[in-house]
């Protein structure tokens, strides 16, 4: 990885990257991380991290960059017109699950550092560690990107419309269509931020409506509208 220190922030907490190859890797990466991060017209990567977040994005981007063996550097920092925006765009899981009190600080911090060595998602590291349960994470993701919230048990999955989207990507994805409304499909997400996911979707299902439901609930909805194909 190389690192620009002239545009470098003081301390690392918000910058303009410039990746070698698919930014999108990278911005998912931070994204998992809980940071904001979105691809700019020039190709750089613009990311700012939460603000509870002891780490850098220069700590952070060395260990993907050397994981992967892909160069990036850090071109320079933020304006502070574009980080107000990136923040504003949504809040933190993290400060989510805080403000409700339904974790503390000390255990984001180290489901923070296990999330940026593993790759997984904040949401999935708490689940592992019992920190949440999975609904909360599942309520939790919809209140961040302000979409609904679906309890798949409740509302059951329409099986005319789940054979829209063919089963071996459903699964992969963890995403199942479940219901027409208002013209569009309703298709539930364990991971509203997997932009595979919702690329993968599109394919099949050009005009859907996104929601959020538990992981646990659209393995079950796909093993029940497709016993075979899901066994």
């Amino acid at each position: 990885m190389s690192i620009n220190p002239q545009a470098s922030t003081p301390d690392g907490a918000d910058a303009r990257v410039r990746v070698a190859g698919n930014a999108a890797a990278l911005r998912d990466y931070f994204l998992r991380l809980g940071a904001d991060a979105v691809i700019a017209a020039d190709g750089t990567l613009e990311i700012a991290l939460a603000v509870n977040d002891d780490a850098t994005v220069e700590r952070y981007l060395s260990t993907w960059a050397s994981t992967n063996q892909i160069p990036a550097r850090i071109e320079g920092p933020l304006g502070q017109a574009t980080v107000s925006q990136l923040f504003g765009r949504r809040p933190r899981l993290g400060d989510l699950l805080l403000d409700k009190g339904l974790i503390a600080e000390s255990e984001l911090r180290t489901a923070l550092v296990e999330s940026a060595q593993t790759g997984d998602r904040l949401g999935r590291v708490l689940v592992r560690r019992e920190l949440i349960f999975e609904d909360e994470l599942a309520r939790m993701l919809a209140e961040q990107l302000a979409l609904p919230y679906v309890s798949l048990r409740a509302v059951g999955v329409d099986s005319t419309v789940a054979e829209l989207l063919p089963i071996e990507t459903g699964l992969h994805f963890a995403a199942i269509p479940i219901a027409r409304l208002n013209g569009k499909v309703r298709v539930a997400f364990a991971d509203p931020f997997d932009s595979g996911a919702l690329a993968a979707v599109a394919e099949h299902i050009p005009a859907y409506a996104p929601v959020v439901a538990e992981l646990s609930e659209i393995e079950l909805a796909w093993r029940t509208v497709a016993p075979e194909a899901a066994a």
